[in-house]
Order: structure tokens, then sequence, then C-alpha cells
């Protein structure tokens, strides 16, 4: 009795799994015309690959523009040092050069030589980014400090010339009086017999009052004893805010030598 149970389960086995199995070469029924259509596995690679495209690309973005921040980064960092490096080389240079006229026995000089450093620190503070600029100013001051007053005089009156704001140019032509002045006390205050003149020619220009001054310079420049050396040094201090002193200077040179022959 149970041989004959077993094999009747044998037998309905085998009929459920001959019926699940049909023909496996016949074509499976077609899609209706509402089902969409499976895709192939072409199709599939297609879009697998399309979209591995996609995620590769936007990674790709999102790393240059965390590139190009941090170039970005990098340079204002740069930047910033260099104008921090710039601003310390002029007031450094500018502290120096008052320090170096502390132990004078000249006061005007001192005196000079404070204000014109306080002049160049507002200048210098008001040049922000213009890195041309800040370095004529501390090629200025380091003429100023190897006693190179010509070679200052030039360099500070081409700032004069430079494209700056309306506050720079003011500022700039304040720091080149103040060094005119100082360049006039220390080359000329020892002329014998011109004391007087080269105080009025230092305290006119200090002010930035050029024409004030044209008197006693007129008069250095005619009588005094000057080396070639303070004549070239007058003539780049002064030639560009007094144009045409000079010829002023020689006729009024020839005036008073005719006026000397009546005397003989």
């Amino acid at each position: 009795m149970k041989k004959n149970s077993i094999v009747s389960l044998v037998t309905v086995s085998g009929c459920l799994l001959l019926a699940g199995c049909g023909d496996s070469s016949k074509t499976p029924p077609a899609a209706s015309s509402g089902t969409a259509p499976t895709p192939t596995p072409t199709e599939e690679v297609k879009k697998a690959a399309a979209e591995v495209a996609k995620e590769v690309s936007t990674e790709v973005k999102k790393q240059a523009t965390e590139a190009v921040a941090e170039v970005k980064k990098q340079a204002t960092e740069t930047a910033t040092e260099v104008q921090k490096q710039a601003v310390a080389v002029y007031q450094n240079l500018s502290s120096q050069l008052t320090s170096s006229f502390q132990s004078s026995s000249d006061s005007l000089l001192k005196n000079i030589s404070t204000d014109l450093s306080a002049r160049v620190s507002k200048l210098g503070d008001s040049l922000q980014s213009n890195e041309t600029v800040k370095g004529q100013l501390n090629t200025a001051l380091e003429s100023l400090l190897g006693k190179k007053d010509t070679d200052a005089v030039s360099a500070l009156g081409k700032i004069t010339e430079s494209k700056l704001t309306p506050e720079q140019s003011t500022l700039a032509k304040d720091v080149y009086n103040a060094a005119a002045a100082l360049v006039t006390q220390r080359n000329f205050s020892s002329l014998e017999g011109m004391n007087s003149e080269v105080t009025s020619v230092v305290n006119s220009v200090w002010k930035g009052n050029y024409t004030q001054a044209l008197p006693a310079l007129q008069k250095i420049w005619t009588q005094a004893k000057l080396t070639d050396a303070q004549k070239n040094l007058l003539g780049t201090t002064f030639d560009k805010y007094a144009p045409g002193w000079r010829d002023s200077a020689a006729t009024l040179q020839k005036g008073v030598d005719v006026l000397k022959t009546f005397g003989k």
C-alpha cells in the first residue's frame, strides 16, 4: 500500500513537471499594444553607459569648480602677502630715512624728514594694489637714503605723472614737495652767504609754493658758487614746477651785470 502511494506521487509530480516545461523553442506570445516592449540587452547597456557618463561629467565639473576656487583663493592670498611686503618696504625705508637725520644738528632737516615720512605713509597706504607706483616710491626712498638726491627727485616726479586718483595725485605732490625741501636743505644750506635764500626756498617748496621760491632760487642760481651736481639737482627739482626759472634767472643776472657797469 505504501509502495503504491509513492508511485502515485511520482507520477503526479512528473505530469506537473511536463506541464510546466513546454517546448522552449516556441515563440513567446506578443505583447499587447498597451504594454511597453521589453528593452533589449543593447539598450540596457546604452542606458547604463549614459548614466555613468552623466555621473562622470558631474564629478568632473565639481572637481573643476573646486580647483578654480582653490586657485583663486591662493592667488588672493599671494596678492595679499605681496601687498603686505610692499607696505613693509616703504614704511621701513621711510622710518630709516627719518632715523638717519635724528643725529643731525640741523633741526629744519629733521623736521622735514619726519614730515616726509608721514606723507610717504599716507601715499603708500592709498596706493593699495598699485605695485608699480609702490616700487617707484621705494626706489625714490632708497635713493634718498643713499644720498642720490637727483635720482630720488626724478623718481618722485615720475610718480606725480602716473595714472593716479585725484587723492593719490595730491598725496604724491605732497611727498614731492617735502622731498624737494629736504634735498634743497641738505645740499645747499652750507652755501656761503645764501643761508636766508636757501631757507626761503626750502620753506616755500615745502608748502608747495614754487612761485614764492623763485626770487631766492634765482639768486642762488646766479650768485652762489654751485658745483655741476648742485646745478643738476636744482634743475631736476624745480624745472617741473617752475618752468623757465633758469631763463628768468639768466635775464635777471644780465640786468644786474649791466647795472654794475654804470658804477664804473
